[in-house]
């Protein structure tokens, strides 16, 4: 996949992955059931932490070896449930809300990258 190949994707994912502010998802995860799933590497989150209450599943599993027990483990059967995903800027969690929606998960969202959120959490 060339440069222009990536770009096109990555815009089509930012076009049908709503990316919402820090206002936004505290709303979001203060009015509706929510999985927040980070997307980044153990290295990374060992680095800096995670958000309260997310849980970590990397992009390079998701790519490589996705099952749907990867998200379902952390809901309770027929859940109705809103997905914020994030990673270190935003692309790799456009790039995953893009493939969960493809896969027929609803109400997913990106919430950009980890240091906007602790940036905006102070």
């Amino acid at each position: 996949m060339n440069e222009i190949d990536i770009k096109k994707l990555l815009q089509e994912a930012n076009d049908c992955v709503p990316r919402v502010s820090f206002e936004e998802a505290i709303n979001i995860i203060s009015s509706t059931n929510t999985l927040i799933i980070d997307v980044r590497e153990t290295s990374e989150i060992e680095a800096t932490g995670l958000i309260k209450n997310a849980v970590n599943i990397p992009k390079s599993i998701i790519d490589t070896n996705f099952d749907h027990s990867l998200i379902m483990n952390h809901m309770n059967d027929n859940e109705d449930i809103t997905i914020l995903v994030y990673c270190a800027v935003g692309i790799r969690s456009a790039f995953v809300g893009y493939f969960l929606l493809n896969q027929g998960y609803k109400n997913v969202f990106n919430l950009g990258g980890y240091a906007e959120w602790v940036e905006n959490n102070k």
